[in-house]
């Protein structure tokens, strides 16, 4: 599932509304999220400061990309993520959904920080089974092929 980075680029909080439930935004506050979650959530806060802005007639556009105002400030808000993660489906809770988005991203950054310890220019040798008395083998030179076959 595609991921994207939700920024409340205003100066004040943003609540935004996904299944009839809200999700507050802190001023300044960037999460990483589900692709239609983010693009849902800059959408509602791209409006609601475009009529802040006096831009009525931009909010909402058929056709955003022809509205320089409405991408001006959805592109602050909505910045689409370059790798897919994988994680729940759309049936868990935005809550959830916002969380395991924000989880895989740490955990990311820490194993781009962290070296692999097991990772170790040395050769590994695995050890081979101990052998008890009688469990020696025995070549197959001495015997005739068909030694032990019916006929």
């Amino acid at each position: 599932m595609k991921t994207a980075l939700f920024t409340n680029f205003s100066t004040e909080p943003f609540t935004g509304y996904w299944d009839g439930k809200p999700k507050t935004f802190e001023a300044g506050q960037a999460v990483y999220m589900p692709d239609y979650l983010a693009a849902h959530f800059a959408k509602h806060l791209t409006n609601r400061e475009l009529l802040r802005a006096g831009f009525e007639s931009s909010t909402s556009p058929k056709k955003p990309e022809d509205v320089p105002e409405f991408m001006e400030f959805y592109n602050q808000a909505y910045t689409p993520d370059k790798e897919e993660e994988q994680y729940s489906s759309e049936k868990d809770s935005v809550d959830v959904q916002i969380e395991v988005a924000n989880k895989n991203r740490q955990e990311k950054a820490k194993a781009s920080v962290t070296p692999d310890s097991s990772a170790t220019d040395e050769k590994q040798v695995a050890p081979t089974p101990d052998k008890e008395a009688g469990d020696e083998e025995k070549p197959f030179a001495d015997k005739p092929a068909d030694e032990g076959k019916k006929e």
